[in-house]
């Protein structure tokens, strides 16, 4: 059986490798890109991942114009967008999830939590674990 794959949008070194880490801990397979241009490559390549996490806090881009556009592209409209950034960036919290991220979370709760947060979306793995339900109106309450 193949690894779920999560493509995952973040541009600091230092983060990348956390993710990495934990997600292959998980039984993921892990595509690390650092703008949306790769990721649109990425995702026009090949299978559709099993999660998306963005960066809101990117250096190269707008997450939220990426995530934007991940949504109006036919191969991105039903993979599922998890965006963590800082907690008192509120307003770009929101216009993450107008733009269709299907939940976004400080960037301490994320870090904390990420086996949990990607569970949500991606069940199953190395550890077959069920994935509890994501919280209500897409934020988590340490936004």
């Amino acid at each position: 059986m193949q690894q779920p794959t999560v493509v995952a949008v973040i541009d600091d070194l230092f983060f990348q490798a956390k993710v990495r880490t934990a997600l292959q801990h998980l039984g993921l397979a892990v595509d690390l890109v650092s703008n949306g241009g790769r990721l649109q490559d990425r995702l026009q390549g090949g299978d559709a991942p099993a999660l998306v996490i963005v960066d809101l806090t990117l250096h190269s881009d707008d997450a939220t114009s990426l995530i934007r556009n991940l949504r109006a592209a036919e191969h991105g409209r039903s993979v599922p967008i998890l965006a963590f950034g800082s907690h008192v960036a509120v307003e770009v919290q929101k216009q993450a999830l107008q733009a269709g991220a299907s939940q976004v979370v400080a960037k301490s709760a994320f870090a904390k939590r990420l086996p949990q947060l990607v569970r949500q979306f991606v069940p199953g793995g190395a550890e077959g674990d069920a994935a509890p339900a994501p919280p209500e109106e897409g934020r988590d309450e340490a936004c």
